[in-house]
Order: C-alpha cells, then structure tokens, then sequence
C-alpha cells in the first residue's frame, strides 16, 4: 500500500541543542549520526535533515516503510508500529517525543506491484503503456528525458505523468535496481511498481478550507486502505486503461464476429490504426470528442485495450492479458 513517506517536525532553540548535545556536533550532520550509529538498527529506513531558519525549524524525516518494518506489503494495520519507530528515533535525538502530533505529512507515496516474470514480456508492457495519455487532468506524460548533448533519450522501463501536485509512475523494480548497482531483494523480482505520489501541493490542498472536506496533513490520514484505493482509482486507472492487448490483425478478426454496425466497425478499426502506430492521445486530433469516447466505451465492452500490440515488435504474442486485471476487478 505504501512505499516512502516524508514528514516535517517543529522544533524550538532548544530542541536544536539538545539535539547538537546529543550528537556532540553540528545538527547539519545529524542524517549521518544517525546512518552510522543507528542505520542498522533503523534497517537503513530514515533519511533525516534539520533546517534552522529564523522562527522556522523543522525536522525533515524521509522513511521508507518497506525498509523499516522489514516486509514488503505495508498494511493499514501496520501505522502504529511505524509510528512507535519513528518516535523512537525522535527519542533518540530530542530526548521526548512530544512534537510527533503536530507532525505535517509533506509526500506519501503509494504503490501497487504486479509480477510478470518474463522480461521480455516486461519490456512489451512498458512498450505498450508508453503510448497511453499523454497527458489525464494537469498530469503530463514523460517518457524520457534529454542527455547531456541535449538529444532526447526514451526511458527503457519507466514511465511518468506527474504535475507539481501528483505523480503517477511506472517502472521495472528489477530493472531499477540494477540500473543503481544495488542488490535485488527477493520481493523486487520481476515486479512492475505502480506508484501515486502525493506531493506538497496536494496534501496543503486536501487539507485547506477550499477543500469540500477537509483532511489534515497527518501521517494516520492517509494510511487508510479504503483512500489508498480511492487514488488508485482516480489517477491510476484512467491511465492505465482496461482490457486484453491485442494485435491490430487479431482485432479486425475480433471485430467480424461482433454484432456491430460497419459504422462502429469501422470507427474503431480508425481508432487503433491510429493508437497501433502512435499513442491513445493521437485519435483526439482526428475524431470528435464524442466518437473518441464512443470508440473507448465500445472497445471496453468487448475487453480489447485501446493500444495494440505493433505488428513488427519481436517475438510478440498475438494478445496479452492485461497485468492490472486484478487491480481493476477491485473497481467492478
């Protein structure tokens, strides 16, 4: 359910020096007291900053919940104990732990990890989902990014809409790891991770009077299993669209079985041609935004995914189950 968080703390003067006494040294350096004295103890966990501004100090504490608790599926039922670890390390640093209710939740990042142990088929999928939206509400697709020669370069195996609020991404966990030289651990095999990140912007938003019903920046707010679900929906699943993948030949045979008028017929063989050879958004400039809508209620009627599967890909099967149906058949 959740992968990282981070959380702000107020602190007065004196926290501070009680802080530098504790540490014997600056509390610039506290993130590496803690690394070297209780990194173990704390599985490596936490990631801790004191900034010290004029009537405005604060402790930034970044936790990664997987680490810290030692298992790799974080429940609802599992906030008390992060919350007794996390005011443990307050103990440990501030001598008292009186600041932990006046908290301020500034990023939750919540996750949903699918297996598909085929690599090959893992690079299919990201192939795949790279053609969807480009952009869903103020979210903007980034597929790739430009080196340092200013050429653009494609992500391989990782994919984003993000906006300064929310961030939905993709990416091969495996692939992830790899790519920064570190050990694979035994839940991180073969997994696709999905993540929605709520971002400073968001959580003030959700938590300020212009919200219809407001939500507190706590930590416990958000570790509730039924919201976790509620982001799924509304900014994962609208990008991630439903139904089987398919070649465009294995859909036209598909479509001459159906009880469709030609007109339909004919609509959605437009529709994929377009999505088959560039993404979902390339039927928008194209077709009216009524038969857009039409060609997607109608494909997600008969369980055919908007993207084909291209033609020339290597080794590519003729369909492809949907990785995400168990996901999606939480929403039915």
């Amino acid at each position: 359910m959740i992968h990282t968080f981070q959380m702000k703390f107020p602190l007065v003067e004196k926290d501070i020096d009680v802080l530098e006494n504790t540490i014997d040294y600056s509390y610039k350096a506290v993130n590496e007291y803690i690394q070297k004295n209780y990194g173990e103890y704390f599985n490596n966990a936490f990631t801790v900053q004191v900034k010290r501004n004029s009537g405005n100090n604060y402790l930034s504490l970044v936790v990664d919940a997987v680490l810290l608790l030692k298992k790799a599926d974080i429940r609802e039922s599992d906030y008390y104990e992060i919350e007794l670890r996390v005011k443990e390390l307050l103990m440990i640093l501030f001598s008292h732990t009186t600041f932990y209710s006046e908290h301020i939740l500034t990023r939750i990042d919540y996750r949903y990890d699918l297996i598909l142990p085929n690599k090959h088929m893992r690079e299919l999928y990201f192939h795949l989902i790279t053609k969807h939206v480009e952009r869903y509400r103020f979210q903007q697709k980034y597929s790739g990014m430009k080196n340092e020669s200013g050429k653009f370069e494609k992500y391989k195996t990782t994919i984003y809409h993000s906006s300064r609020a929310i961030v939905t991404t993709a990416y091969d966990k495996e692939a992830e790891r790899e790519a920064k030289e570190c050990d694979i651990q035994d839940y991180e095999k073969d997994v696709v991770r999905f993540e929605v990140r709520l971002m400073y912007q968001h959580l003030y938003y959700k938590a300020s009077e212009r919200c219809p019903k407001p939500i507190p920046m706590k930590l416990a707010n958000y570790f509730i299993e039924s919201r976790y679900y509620d982001y799924l929906r509304q900014y994962l699943i609208p990008i991630y669209p439903q139904g089987t993948y398919y070649k465009y030949s294995e859909v036209e045979r598909m479509l001459q079985c159906t009880s469709l008028k030609s007109s339909d017929k004919a609509l959605l063989k437009e529709f994929l041609l377009k999505t088959s050879s560039y993404s979902l958004s390339t039927p928008k400039k194209h077709i009216t935004p009524y038969k857009y809508k039409k060609a997607l209620r109608l494909l997600k009627s008969l369980g055919i995914n908007p993207v084909c599967i291209p033609k020339n890909y290597p080794k590519a099967p003729k369909q492809f189950e949907n990785p995400l149906n168990n996901l999606f058949a939480k929403f039915e």
